[in-house]
């Protein structure tokens, strides 16, 4: 408010300043002045029309533009109108109605700043300042209330999530669990066994009453139902006595339900492997191998042995005669999240077949060449005693030949024992057969 006070005087100002100077002055005579500007502006425009170059003005040309798809069908054309005479400035003859009107109103703003200023403020209502101040109380103590509110809300929306949460886990708890077994009445096992405990009860008491009786009575219950078994065997040969073990009663086996089928890896699931590590037969040892191809649960759902376990085992040296393939045993299986599983599995070839094929060295150069040697050995002696004239030396030959031969009967006999050898390479394809159920998660 002060910058336009401070304009408004000074536009006044002005205004007084020059109507005083105006008054001062004697006014010239307006006729006189208006017939001089006349006259210069008549000089001033010949003087600039024989100035000017007597050029040609070029023909106006039109240029395409892009159809209009609004407006008049003839586009925009601006109206040209014509120029209005240039006129003398009027003298100056004082200040006229409208501003005489300026001041005035200007004179009249004074006034009413120059009371705005003088007027004193306003004492500020009490009672308004009591009642923003009650207001923003209230205001405080309802958020302070929302805010409880929301608290209290949160922290049962928690505690229900964490009911919520312990449900659950009891009711997976309760799903893994195995289910309890029902009683269906004696099994068939139980009856037999009843049954024996009757007989043995029945006969010890017939036994104890024939002690106890003064009639001496000799039974021959016993020797002669053995002496009818055996004789019922003896009629019996291999065939009819396999028929006749067949029509004995079969126990019963009560189904089990797999509890967790998308976690367990059934009893006989075929896992397939390639070694790590190559062996030989000739020491046991141990050995390790990677599962190839992943292993689904029973359902099929979930892969729980992923390529690139690892599998740990070992192997026996027991290796026989024309035998072609080297026992070997899986103990335990690594999986990639850190899971660890024991098995006690059979180790077979890559169409299942027990045991695990290799390259047999049968080792027949040392087995027999080495016989043929011991047997050359011991007859050089023999032959010598045929080609010595004297008695005597042939007899000493012989003799030894029979040593040499005695002797080396015993080495001749553990090289003739020589077992094979047989050698796996790393990277051959082999089997693993599940020996039980197995639960991963």
């Amino acid at each position: 408010m002060t910058e336009g006070t401070e304009d408004l005087a000074a536009r006044l100002a002005a205004l007084e300043g020059s109507t005083g100077k105006a008054k001062a002055n004697k006014r010239p005579a307006p006729l006189a002045a208006i017939l001089g500007v006349v006259g210069i502006a008549a000089a001033g425009g010949l003087a600039w029309a024989a100035l000017q170059p007597s050029a040609e003005t070029p023909m106006a040309t039109a240029a395409p533009e892009e159809f209009q798809s609004s407006g008049p069908g003839f586009g925009d054309l601006a109206p040209i109108f014509a120029p209005e005479p240039s006129q003398a400035p009027p003298a100056d003859t004082g200040p006229s109605e409208s501003e005489l009107a300026l001041m005035e109103s200007l004179a009249t703003l004074r006034a009413e700043l120059e009371e705005l200023r003088a007027r004193p403020a306003e004492a500020a209502d009490s009672g308004a300042e009591q009642a923003i101040a009650d207001l923003t109380a209230q205001i405080a103590t309802l958020q302070e209330a929302s805010a409880e509110a929301q608290r209290a809300l949160e922290r049962q929306l928690t505690e229900r999530d964490r009911e919520l949460d312990q449900l659950r886990m009891d009711l997976e708890l309760a799903r893994l669990a195995p289910p309890e077994p029902t009683s269906l009445g004696p099994s068939e096992e139980e009856l037999r066994l009843a049954e024996l405990e009757r007989r043995r009860a029945a006969e010890a008491e017939a036994r104890a009453e024939r002690i106890a009786s003064p009639m001496i009575a000799f039974s021959g219950m016993g020797a002669g139902a053995d002496r009818e078994n055996t004789l019922e065997a003896a009629r019996l040969n291999a065939d009819e006595a396999f028929v006749r073990s067949g029509a004995q009663p079969a126990q019963a086996t009560r189904a089990e339900v797999i509890a967790n089928p998308s976690n367990t890896v059934v009893q006989g699931t075929m896992i397939q492997a390639v070694t790590e590590t190559a062996l030989d037969s000739t020491l046991p040892g141990a050995i390790r191998a990677i599962v190839s191809e992943d292993v689904h649960s029973f359902d099929g759902t979930r892969i729980l042995i992923p390529r690139g376990a690892r599998l740990i085992g070992r192997y026996r040296s027991d290796v026989a005669l024309a035998q072609s393939r080297v026992m070997v045993a899986w103990d335990r299986i690594i999986l990639p999240d850190y899971q660890t599983v024991q098995i006690s599995a059979f180790g077979g070839d890559e169409l299942g077949r027990t045991g695990t094929t290799g390259f047999v060295d049968t080792r027949f150069a040392q087995r027999f060449g080495s016989a043929a040697l011991i047997s050359l050995i011991g007859a050089l002696p023999a032959a010598a005693a045929g080609q010595i004239d004297s008695e005597a030396a042939a007899d000493v030959a012989s003799d030894v030949g029979t040593d040499l031969r005695d002797s080396t009967q015993s080495v001749m006999q553990d090289y003739l024992a020589i077992r094979p050898v047989i050698h796996v390479d790393q990277g051959t394809r082999i089997t693993v057969m599940v020996d039980r159920d197995l639960e991963i998660f």
